[in-house]
């Protein structure tokens, strides 16, 4: 008994099972793809994927804006007393610097998402 990936839906099952569990494939030699059936699932798992992935760099901005604001208001209250900022030495940067990075991390996996939708 090995692990297989299903053909369809790309999940780990039995290769003893005669159906997936997860998509209802039939696993039979004599059974053949459904090829619109595959299609509209792999459509469906990309979608998934690129909303979540969407929603994950709105969180990466959400930490970039929860260090930005404060780091700028304490600039803006700094020069109005005449204090000498200066922004990299403030908590909030390390934030900014912290959501700008996920950030780009999303937009990559994003972008290798799209690559292998296209390709497959």
């Amino acid at each position: 008994m090995a692990l297989v990936k299903c053909p369809v839906c790309r999940t780990k099952m039995s290769s003893l099972a005669p159906v997936c569990p997860k998509c209802g494939f039939s696993h039979d030699k004599e059974a053949k793809i459904d090829r619109e059936q595959a299609d509209l699932y792999r459509k469906r798992r990309f979608s998934q994927r690129i909303y979540q992935l969407k929603m994950m760099s709105y969180v990466a901005m959400v930490i970039a804006m929860i260090g930005a604001i404060p780091m700028l208001w304490d600039y803006i209250k700094g020069l109005e007393q005449g204090n000498n900022v200066i922004l990299l030495q403030h908590w909030g940067s390390y934030l900014v610097a912290i959501g700008f990075i996920f950030y780009l991390v999303i937009r990559v996996a994003m972008i290798l998402t799209r690559r292998n939708y296209r390709s497959s």
